[in-house]
Formats: C-alpha cells, structure tokens, sequence
C-alpha cells in the first residue's frame, strides 16, 4: 500500500541557513548552542559567555529568531535599570519524529526538541515481507505521527532512524545488518514515497551514544562509551564531545570482533568466536538450548528448546540455577573483555551499557564490574565508571531524535 504523502510544514520552508560565512556561521553555532544549554538566558550572558561583540549577538539572535529557532519572551531581574529580555532555546515548538527500527519491534514517536514525548506507537516488526514490507510498515508510522503533529501546527525538522546494521556515513546506505539480513538498502529512497520530510540516519548504537551526549551522561562527560547488549551487540565511541564513526560511519563494530579463536559458535555474521556469537541476546540463548539437553539438574533441562531464551536463562539464574548461572558468568566474562579493550584503547571517561541484558537487571553488569576491575592496569590511578544508559527502552529512539538535533544545533541545511 502506497500512502499518500502529507504536507506539513517542515525544515524545507523554513528560511535557508547560509554558510558562505564560516566565522559567522561559527558564531552562530556557538550562540545557539549556549542558549540551548542554558534554558534562558539574556543577551548580555550569551556575550559574556561568547566573548563576542555586543553588536554580532544581536545580529545572530535576531537571524536565529526568524529560523524558529529561539524565542524572546519576558523579563529577567534586574538590580536596576530597564529588565533585560529572555531569549530561550524553541524546544517544545519544534518537533522531530524518531524511529527506532528493530528486528522484534519498530518504536516510532514525535518528540519535541527537549526528547519528550508527544505521541508514540509500537508495532511489531514484519520479516517475513522482506525489506519492501518493513518500510511499508515505517512508512505508514511515519503517516500517522505527522497527522499527529498537524493537530499543532508545529514544524517536523526531520526524521531520525535508528537500524541494526551498518551505515555508511557517506552514502546513507545499510550496507550489511545480519539482524535483518539486509545488504545494501537504501532506506531513504524507499521511505520518499511516503513522505517529503527529510530522513537521517544512523546505527543504532552510535545514536544512543549520541542520545547519552545530548541529553543523558554528556552533561557530566565529553568522551565515553556506549556498549548496546541485546539481540546484537554494538559500541558507540563519544571522543571530546563528537561520534567517531571513523572512515566510513562503521566504527565501533565490537560484537564482530573475534574474541576466542577456537570457538566453533558462529555469530549472524558467519564468522566463529566472535564477542556477539558468545556473549548476545542470540548467542546467550544458542549457549543455554545447547547445555540444557545435558544438565538434568538445570530448570533449563524440562523446557522445550525453542522456549529458550536470555529471558528465561535470567530468571533462572535468579533462583538459583548453577547452570544458569554459570552460563551468566560465561557471558559476562566475554563482555568484560570487550569492554576492558575498548576501555585501554580509548581510554574512555566511563563505560555506557544499554540493551536488554543488562537494562533491567543488575545480575549481569555486577558480574561484568567486578571483572573488567580485575583486569584495569594498576599503574592507571583513575577507575573507569561502568554506568546503566539514561533511558532504559526508549535509548534508541533518544538517539534518533538526538540526529535531527545535532543537524539543528550545527545549523546543517536540511534540502
């Protein structure tokens, strides 16, 4: 089924950002982004702040004010002499639509500029029609917050996409995701014919990275590292406040990296011994239907196999079940070298763990705590925090809203 596309005023009708001036359009930047992390603010802070001219802040306030961006409202106190104006960042009159699309469920909202809510829907992800059926399914998502965001007359800057698998950062294309089993896809095209707003997007660790950086751990960290996992795994790298997506927009690919060279357990990806093969959603629950079948002691042992999943291997481990628990201590001890390596390669402010294994439950991050401080190098003074990610189920949907909001606070052109 075809939709129709629906118009809605967007970015594209709104006054085009010229960057022929790139010390201006700097300032710009600049000038934007304090007001947008001060809440309220007055001119003569943002001067104080910016170290620029009195003259050149209210050249950008005003410019910024006709791009929607900001709005100038009240008075602030004042000890004596005119009350000076209130300028504040436009986030609740801006909107962004946010999909997360997984292999088990896609997660679609309309957010304002501050990541919260407006309106939500969640439907369960169709594989079995193939690329072409899952983008039918995204698009009419993509149909119905629109209309939402009618109701409020409110400018939609874009669409954020948030997909398992790799993106390249230079062409948009997924070029490989094993989770969906897609090569090559081109998401953008195939969601045109639904609607005119502009898409970005992105791999879903990297946006929940991002997410951190805009809205959760950024505040308190400018180099981190988000770890995603579930079904998969992923890392997003944050150095000095930006996503390092290296060459092509593919860094970070951690759960493929061979971590035991003389297993025989293949990830999705077809190569053996690989982080994701051992220590995944998939991978856990592949471990727990194999050892099942020979530990009649183990809960496990009564459960038909395909019953089988991390789910269950938790509960399990919860009451007490050696084999559950061993299979835990197993997982974490290959997460805890992944994370130990990419702790000393980067040497990271603090490690971020989102995804369903370790989310709800602290069974898992403990383990893998206590182990990654066995291996730290003793001569490094700094412990490294090993932390839960912000928001929990909605982390990746933070991330694809986080995309569009990075576009605007660099004041990217959206044609």
């Amino acid at each position: 089924m075809v939709l129709k596309s629906i118009e809605i005023k967007s970015v594209k009708n709104s006054p085009q950002i010229d960057k022929s001036d790139f010390q201006g359009t700097q300032n710009k930047i600049r000038v934007l982004q304090i007001i947008r992390n001060e809440k309220e603010i007055t001119r003569s802070e943002i001067i104080r702040i910016s170290g620029l001219s009195a003259p050149t802040v209210t050249r950008i306030v005003e410019s910024l004010v006709q791009l929607n961006l900001i709005q100038t409202e009240g008075l602030g106190s004042s000890v004596g002499g005119r009350p000076p104006q209130l300028i504040r960042f436009q986030s609740r009159e801006n909107y962004v639509i946010g999909i997360d699309l997984g292999a088990t469920f896609i997660r679609s909202a309309l957010s304002n500029l501050d990541g919260e809510f407006i309106f939500e829907i969640h439907v369960p992800t169709n594989l079995k029609k193939g690329f072409d059926g899952v983008m039918e399914q995204v698009g009419e998502l993509i149909g119905r917050l629109s209309e939402r965001a009618q109701q409020n007359s409110f400018p939609i800057w874009g669409i954020g996409i948030a997909v398992c698998g790799m993106v390249n950062k230079n062409s948009s294309i997924v070029e490989y995701s094993p989770i969906f089993g897609w090569k090559n896809v081109n998401i953008q095209e195939a969601l045109s014919k639904y609607t005119n707003l502009n898409i970005t997007l992105g791999n879903v660790t990297h946006l929940i990275a991002l997410g951190e950086l805009l809205y959760g751990v950024g505040k308190d960290y400018r180099n981190f590292i988000c770890m995603n996992v579930g079904y998969g795994i992923g890392s997003g790298i944050i150095v000095d406040g930006k996503l390092f997506g290296g060459a092509d927009g593919i860094a970070g690919e951690v759960g493929h990296i061979v971590i035991d060279k003389n297993s025989n357990r293949e990830g999705l990806e077809g190569v053996t011994g690989t982080l994701e093969a051992l220590a995944s959603g998939y991978g856990l629950a592949d471990i727990a239907r194999e050892q099942a079948k020979m530990n009649k002691d183990s809960s496990l042992f009564s459960v038909d196999s395909e019953d089988i999943d991390a789910k269950l291997v938790f509960e399990a481990a919860k009451n007490g079940d050696r084999l559950a628990n061993e299979i835990l201590d197993g997982v974490a001890g290959h997460l805890s070298v992944g994370i130990d390596t990419l702790i000393k390669l980067f040497n990271t402010e603090c490690m971020v763990l989102s995804g369903g294994l370790v989310q709800n439950d602290d069974v898992l991050i403990n383990k893998i705590r206590t182990q990654v401080s066995n291996y730290s190098l003793s001569g490094v003074s700094r412990t490294v925090p090993i932390l839960h990610a912000g928001f929990g189920e909605n982390a990746a949907l933070m991330g694809s809203f986080s995309l569009i909001l990075e576009k605007i606070l660099l004041l990217e052109s959206f044609e």
